[in-house]
């Protein structure tokens, strides 16, 4: 097989996962979800980002944390799976360098709490992406807002991000993801590139 570089004289091979940020293309959705990003950030709350496959979420995740500086932030980016919520507390302290692998859900709360909280006092932010979040089981939301926040809900931990596809929406909407649902501070959904397609911004 020819290389396309060498057939049409490219000076890169095209279609690649690894395009600089400076050179992506302004995906319709992109400005309005890295202002909501930022927002979320700088409150410490909850953003989502909707779309269908190839719509360009990871894509823009990856513009988004980028403008986060590793001074003064500490980007924790996990992969959701069809786990149940001590699936994900043990990627969680993976992902923070404390592998504390035991059975109880209550020792992986406050590792990683106890984790953030070392982060913050650091002067650092943690920002939680969550990439593929629709595949979160129902029940693990009505969890997972406990894990981000301090008692009494007074400050949020780290802010969220959460990436999926659009029944990540419904999953939000079932009624013992509700108390999650309400922190949730707004929501991008992206479409696939068109000469029609319009970027939606709502809260939910």
């Amino acid at each position: 097989m020819i290389a396309l570089t060498n057939a049409y004289g490219f000076s890169c091979e095209p279609f690649g996962s690894n395009i600089p940020i400076d050179q992506l293309f302004p995906l319709p959705g992109l400005n309005p979800f890295l202002d909501r990003f930022d927002y979320a950030v700088h409150l410490g709350a909850i953003t989502v980002i909707t779309g269908e496959v190839g719509a360009g979420k990871s894509t823009s995740l990856r513009a988004a944390s980028a403008r986060l500086h590793p001074a003064q932030y500490k980007v924790i980016t996990l992969i959701a799976t069809t786990g149940s919520m001590g699936e994900l507390l043990r990627q969680i302290c993976l992902e923070l360098g404390t592998p504390e692998m035991v059975n109880s859900s209550a020792k992986l709360f406050k590792a990683i709490r106890n984790q953030l909280q070392d982060i913050c006092q650091k002067k650092l932010t943690p920002v939680m992406i969550v990439d593929e979040a629709h595949l979160i089981r129902t029940e693990v939301f009505s969890q997972l807002h406990t894990l981000v926040q301090v008692p009494f809900d007074t400050q949020s931990l780290t802010p969220l991000v959460l990436s999926g596809q659009t029944t990540l929406i419904d999953k939000l909407l079932y009624h013992t993801a509700r108390p999650f649902a309400s922190r949730v501070l707004g929501r991008t959904h992206l479409e696939g590139s068109s000469k029609t397609c319009k970027p939606t911004c709502c809260i939910i």
